[in-house]
């Protein structure tokens, strides 16, 4: 019982900004392209929910890191030379691979800008530097081997999108451009990584529920 108010907890924490920019979103659209509004808002909730994923599956930091870990940089938990470890961890690798391919996918099926692969994979890699950072902040280590694995799946993904649509025989526009907002994908990414960031607070939540 214990874990599903945890789990409840951090979902909250991502899926409550991501219904309150997609309520906003839709009002804002469903005038000039309603059926697009919906289908496009609809697709914000799952990537939202992916994103949610991300952030669980990688263990992403939190500002209460800061006063928990008390912030200090522990370079045995850092990697900076691409695969230098000892031992190769294939399942790893895989799961590093694979946890970023929704979102090559997800990218160009809601936005047109990321039809480019050079946009996805800079995209990609951004948002799994912004994860390997806020690692610093708590127990985890920070690896550069994530980093560039994730940039792989986003490419991989992204490769699966144009493969599907082609295999189809369908058009790669999914939804119609001027029904997002500039640099949509950045800002929500952002507010939902950040509103986890400030909201989540896991040892708190801890001492409530065993009250220690």
């Amino acid at each position: 019982m214990e874990q599903w108010i945890f789990t409840a907890y951090e979902l909250m924490a991502v899926m409550l900004p991501a219904i309150l920019f997609t309520g906003i979103f839709y009002r804002s659209k469903k005038r000039l392209c309603p059926k697009t509004a919906v289908w496009h808002s609809l697709c914000l909730l799952v990537f939202a929910f992916y994103l949610y994923g991300v952030f669980h599956f990688t263990g992403s930091g939190t500002v209460y890191h800061i006063k928990q870990y008390r912030f200090e940089l522990r370079m045995d938990e850092i990697n900076l030379i691409p695969f230098s470890a000892d031992s190769m961890d294939p399942i790893g690798y895989g799961l590093n691979i694979v946890l970023f391919l929704p979102l090559g996918f997800l990218l160009p099926f809601l936005w047109e800008k990321y039809h480019a692969l050079r946009h996805a994979l800079v995209f990609g890699f951004l948002l799994s530097l912004l994860v390997e950072t806020s690692q610093l902040l708590n127990i985890r280590s920070t690896d550069v081997d994530d980093l560039l694995l994730n940039t792989l799946g986003t490419a991989l993904g992204w490769l699966l999108f144009r493969l599907y649509f082609c295999v189809r025989k369908q058009t790669a526009r999914i939804t119609d451009p001027a029904a997002a907002f500039p640099y949509e994908a950045l800002l929500f990414v952002m507010l939902l990584f950040f509103c986890r960031f400030f909201t989540y607070y896991e040892f708190g939540l801890a001492k409530l529920v065993y009250h220690f």
